[in-house]
């Protein structure tokens, strides 16, 4: 049988097999997959350091597996920042609250493709829900994008430090 097809004659045989071809790569054309995917509850550790699937004691983290947000690098723990007027304001301890903020009581899923920190701490790009924790973190102004690392979330730090959100206040 013949199918005319945008002027031209094509025989069925070719087409058959041009989609079995189709769907033969289509089958075998998946994303990269991670190296290592880690969920459960998370713990926030501070405003770059989650852990996952422990729990909490008195206040602190045990018991899980400590991950680091890649794509975002927020104040440490300890930071304090300053504003345009000059008074400075406990950052650090502020993305540790925004990024509690962004989990809730969300459980996380995160991938372990983008390396490790020189710590030894798996660099992670974290869910809770569909939301990407270090994009939120970024958009939000509570973390910058580490630019000598990755070019991820450049528009999101810009939109934020116009703005005026969070560290770039």
């Amino acid at each position: 049988m013949l199918v005319r097809i945008k002027g031209a004659v094509v025989s069925m045989k070719r087409i058959s097999l041009v989609a079995v071809f189709l769907l033969f790569v289509g089958h075998w054309a998946v994303p990269v997959a991670a190296d290592a995917v880690i969920s459960g509850p998370a713990c926030v550790i501070d405003g770059n350091t989650l852990q996952i699937g422990g729990k909490t004691k008195k206040g602190e983290c045990w018991g899980g597996i400590d991950v680091r947000l890649y794509g975002s690098l927020a104040p440490k723990l300890a930071d304090a920042c300053k504003r345009i007027d000059g008074t400075t304001w406990p950052c650090g301890a502020m993305a540790k609250k925004s990024l509690r903020q962004l989990i809730r009581l969300h459980s996380i899923t995160c991938y372990h493709i983008d390396g490790e920190f020189d710590d030894g701490i798996p660099a992670v790009t974290c869910l809770s829900g569909r939301r990407d924790l270090s994009l939120e973190m970024v958009t939000i102004g509570m973390a910058k994008a580490p630019h000598d690392k990755t070019r991820r979330y450049e528009l999101e730090e810009a939109a934020a430090k116009q703005a005026r959100r969070g560290i770039w206040e």
